[in-house]
């Protein structure tokens, strides 16, 4: 079982895309198998499965900062930062909490239950790192319930004049706790069925299938220093 030899991130730059294709399928089994067990949010956290292990690829935590936004959707990061067997006691004491947690993990970077937070809390992070002349890298995962929080607007008002790096990665799957509702959900479900927003996926999932045996995590984080700018909202 791969799932159990990730004891941290850095482990996954050993593995092939198809071992990080299986150990997203063990994820997903082991999410299923706690949470039927234990309890806690099943749906958030199956489906940013894929995202979670891209990001721990390309970027170096604990070193590199990810903070979550909503934080129930930190199963997957929790089991590939070494609570594997914390995990198995998920939101019982001396187990694994549902959310990040700073007093449980230095891969933790914030500790937040609820939504729109994460880019405000980034955005503080980066600019501390830029006071002090640090050199790593900040990372929001925000879904796209959180953007329904005013609390996101302001933060990205402020990221988008102060031209401070930072990378905020929208992962938008339109459901939050309930389905989402407002304009900013109708745009951006516009955005995801529109042709070419289509037709850029489908060139992007054969281009990378093409490159996959060449493309490296240090590749891939050249890549995200050198082309996502101060800050990057990706879907």
């Amino acid at each position: 079982m791969l799932l159990e030899q990730i004891h941290e991130p850095a482990d996954l730059k050993k593995l092939n895309y198809r071992q990080l294709r299986q150990l997203a399928d063990e994820l997903r089994a082991e999410i299923m198998k706690v949470v039927s067990d234990r309890g806690g949010h099943l749906a958030s956290n199956l489906g940013v499965v894929e995202l979670t292990l891209a990001i721990h690829y390309v970027f170096d935590a604990p070193e590199d900062k990810l903070v979550l936004d909503v934080g129930h959707q930190s199963y997957a990061h929790k089991l590939l930062t070494g609570r594997y067997e914390a995990f198995q006691r998920l939101r019982q004491q001396g187990g694994a909490s549902g959310f990040p947690q700073m007093e449980e993990s230095e891969y933790d970077a914030f500790t937040a239950g609820h939504a729109s937070t994460a880019i405000s809390a980034a955005l503080g992070m980066a600019r501390t790192r830029d006071i002090m002349r640090g050199d790593y890298n900040v990372v929001a995962l925000v879904g796209d319930g959180a953007l329904t929080g005013g609390m996101c607007y302001e933060a990205l008002n402020d990221a988008g004049q102060s031209n401070t790096r930072m990378v905020v990665v929208l992962n938008d799957n339109a459901m939050s706790i309930a389905p989402n509702v407002g304009a900013m959900s109708r745009y951006l479900t516009g955005l995801r069925q529109s042709k070419g927003y289509l037709a850029v996926t489908f060139w992007k999932r054969s281009a990378t299938s093409s490159a996959r045996c060449s493309w490296t995590a240090s590749s891939s984080r050249r890549w995200a220093s050198s082309t996502l700018g101060p800050w990057t909202a990706t879907t």
